[in-house]
Parts: C-alpha cells; structure tokens; sequence
C-alpha cells in the first residue's frame, strides 16, 4: 500500500508537465456556459437549479466526460513508453500493475475535479441571474457520486486500450463509438426497464447513472409527458447501495484486468 501511495504521489507530481489534464478538466464549463445564451422557461430558483444541473449530468457527463478520461489515459499510458521512461522506471524497480492503478485512480481524481468544476460554474451562473440556488448542493454532490459511475464506465474501453498497446488511432475510434453508444442508450426505455441484474441496463454506464439520479430530481410537479416516463421507467429506479454496489464490482473486475495486462506487455 505504502508504494502505491507513493506512485500515486508521483503521478499526480507529473501533472504539470501535462496542461491537456487541466485543459480536459475546463472543457466541464463548455454546456454550462452555453446555456447561458439559451431562452429559459424556468420560474423560480429550484428549477433553474435542477435544469443547469441536469445538463452537466446528461449533456456533460456522457458526451465529454467519458471521452475525455479515455484520450488522458492513452496520454497516461503511452507517453512514458514514447518517450522511453518506461525503461528507467523499471529498473527502480517499478512493480507496472501498481503504476497502472496509480495512472487509474489519478484518472478517477480527474473525473471528480471535472464534475466538480461544471457544478460550481453553474453556481456561479446562476447566482449571476439572480436566481437563489435552492437544492444546488444536493445535486452538486449527486454530480460528485455520477463521476464516480461514469469512471467506472470507462474502464472496459481503457482496458482496450492498454491492450491495442500505442494505437493512437484505435484509441480514438474506441472513444466515438463507445461515447455515441452510452449516449444514446442512457435514454432506451428498453434499458431503463431492466430489472436490477446481470443486465445492459444495470451494467452500461449510461443506464446505471441515469436510474440512479433521475429520481434525485424534484419531480413534485412534473408535466404529462414526464408524468408517463416515470410511471414506467418509476419502478427499476436504483438506490445509492444498488449502483455504488455495480460501480465497486466493474471498478475491482476491470482495474485487475488493466493491471494484468499492462504488467505483460513487453517494455
């Protein structure tokens, strides 16, 4: 543990050498403050709120958030080999299956700053409005626990990419198509009405985050259009233990995977 600690430390050392961290992390007030140009029909604080937030979680998340932790983790993953530290790290010696989960768990850091970042832009453009920002916390928190998800998502697509060792171009066409493909499943009321399971719609990101802070929202006056998809979708909603419980499970089975594999590929 006590060396884990330490790569961990050395990895996020590393960090200023690498402004595209900090830049992917400025690309969570991109839909925020885009909305910023665009007509709104809320009427009192708690729905201007509840719509900003529900952007960052169904706009940001899903189309840049993902993404943008899978091109760092190539950066994380091939840039020590191009540049041929690599090498020197492993005559320390440098156990690679701990330097993989340290590279993983500064990727899990970055997924929280991100979430973070685009909640407390909302804030300010809210408070900027003048709107009373009722219930903002909540909900920031609830942006935290969707990071959390939503990094544990893209475990299978890094795993992908350690394993197409330096393939640039496959870690790219990996990214479009799994971000497209969680996108737009997140919304299938085929997915959504899974059972709690060895399914789809409980294992997929996208599902699983949206069943879990969809019913967080305030849906105390909700229109008839919204009034029919929570009387189907209502019943296969999941708690905090249900999706955290997935997330912990997919986050120990992929890590283990991406730490084998990395640990066997030749330097």
């Amino acid at each position: 543990m006590k060396a884990l600690l330490k790569l961990i430390l050395c990895e996020f050392l590393k960090l200023k050498r690498k402004p595209l961290f900090f830049a992917s992390s400025l690309m969570s007030i991109l839909i925020p403050f885009a909305l910023t140009f665009l007509p709104s029909d809320v009427e009192t604080g708690a729905e201007a709120v509840q719509d900003m937030m529900s952007c960052l979680f169904q706009l940001s998340a899903y189309l840049l958030l993902i993404p943008a932790v899978i091109v760092l983790a190539s950066n994380l993953f091939f840039e020590e080999q191009d540049n041929d530290t690599l090498k020197n790290l492993m005559t320390v010696p440098v156990d690679k299956a701990r330097l993989a989960i340290a590279k993983m768990l500064l990727l899990l850091f970055f997924s929280i700053l991100f979430m973070a970042a685009g909640g407390l832009l909302s804030l300010v453009i809210l408070l900027l409005q003048g709107w009373e920002p009722v219930g903002f916390w909540r909900l920031f928190f609830v942006g935290l626990g969707e990071s959390i998800i939503m990094w544990t998502g893209t475990l299978p697509c890094i795993l992908l990419v350690v394993a197409f060792n330096k393939s640039y171009i496959i870690s790219v066409i990996i990214t479009f198509f799994y971000t497209m493909i969680n996108y737009l499943l997140s919304t299938s009321t085929v997915l959504l009405t899974q059972p709690f399971g060895l399914n789809p719609g409980t294992l997929l990101p996208g599902p699983l985050a949206f069943r879990w802070f969809f019913p967080l929202y305030d849906h105390s006056n909700p229109g008839p259009e919204l009034s029919g998809l929570l009387s189907r979708i209502s019943p296969y909603f999941l708690n905090h233990a249900q999706a955290f419980s997935v997330a912990a499970v997919e986050a120990a089975v992929f890590l283990t995977l991406i730490a084998v594999v990395y640990q066997r590929q030749e330097v």
